[in-house]
């Protein structure tokens, strides 16, 4: 009788621990559970926060470029816009931000205009290959991919080297959407994008200004594919010159380039004085934004008209 009712006390203790250890590890996790789920509350409240501070940033952004459109039509790397202002302390956390000016580059869509080539912008693109030794080929394979038409250059399908890919997809016959669709592109990898991206853009061409690079914003080394005429030096003193004053006209500028125009030159003035211009329809803007526990970044492109209205062309959150 003893023994039963010291064996019957052991199990019941026993037992008694059974349950305290699971109501221990069902306290354990139902308290992680309410961390989580108050961690995961408080981000997507900041996020929030921070969403609302870049948007209003780049409010901001749209009155700083239709303010800069109705004083003037030149867009040079003096103007307030340009300016890269220290980060701004809000409450509980910072915002900063960046427009830059995407007619600096060169609008790889310039290529085909009209499902045409277009001669001054490709050979513009074949200078830049080759001043970083890349394959002049690229140039035509980019043709293929922005014009209407399913034949390469040689008659060949377009399709037949995407589709024997390991991944295959076909050629989109259209202008590019964003840069980063140049990767698709056949002989484009990672690091030939990474070599030209300083230097080429992708934008719609909607506007007049669209196919032609802004010599205020543009840096030596495009100068340089601009024109052949247009060394290494030449180009440090042409951004040295806009950097002290900048090129208030695109003659001025074409002028110190090649020479003012006469006989001998006059194909190639004439040539540089179409593909430049002083100044600029699209902007890209940079915002990144810490609010709380949450940073988040904006990337968007702007189109700017000529009575200074303010159009998205497209907008890509990016937590941090």
């Amino acid at each position: 009788m003893t023994y039963h009712a010291t064996r019957t006390k052991g199990v019941a203790v026993i037992m008694v621990l059974l349950v305290l250890a699971i109501v221990a590890v069902t306290t354990s996790a139902l308290v992680k559970r309410h961390q989580f789920n108050q961690a995961m509350a408080s981000q997507v409240i900041h996020l929030g926060q921070a969403k609302a501070h870049i948007q209003g940033a780049e409010h901001f952004a749209h009155q700083l470029l239709r303010q800069d459109r109705q004083a003037n039509n030149i867009d040079h790397q003096g103007e307030s816009w340009a300016q890269i202002a220290p980060p701004i302390a809000v409450e509980q956390g910072f915002l900063n931000g960046s427009i830059v000016d995407l007619q600096g580059k060169l609008n790889l869509n310039s290529l085909v205009v009209d499902d045409q080539l277009h001669q001054p912008s490709v050979a513009v693109f074949k200078r830049l290959l080759d001043q970083h030794q890349l394959k002049s080929q690229l140039s035509d394979y980019l043709v293929d991919w922005l014009d209407s038409n399913v034949e390469t250059k040689q008659g060949t399908l377009e399709d037949s080297y995407y589709l024997a890919l390991k991944t295959p997809y076909r050629s989109a016959n259209q202008s590019l959407l964003d840069l980063s669709e140049l990767a698709l592109v056949r002989g484009f990898d990672t690091d030939t994008v990474a070599v030209l991206e300083p230097y080429v853009t992708a934008l719609p061409l909607g506007s007049k200004n669209a196919a032609k690079v802004n010599v205020n914003s543009a840096s030596a080394g495009l100068l340089m594919a601009m024109s052949g005429a247009i060394g290494q030096n030449k180009a440090q003193q042409l951004i040295t010159s806009g950097k002290l004053d900048y090129w208030p006209n695109v003659t001025k500028f074409v002028d110190a380039a090649v020479g003012q125009k006469s006989i001998v030159n006059n194909a190639q003035w004439q040539e540089l004085s179409n593909m430049v211009t002083v100044s600029s329809d699209y902007f890209g803007l940079n915002v990144a934004a810490q609010f709380g526990v949450a940073t988040t970044q904006l990337k968007s492109t702007l189109h700017r008209n000529d009575s200074g209205t303010i159009t998205v062309i497209s907008r890509m959150y990016t937590p941090l």
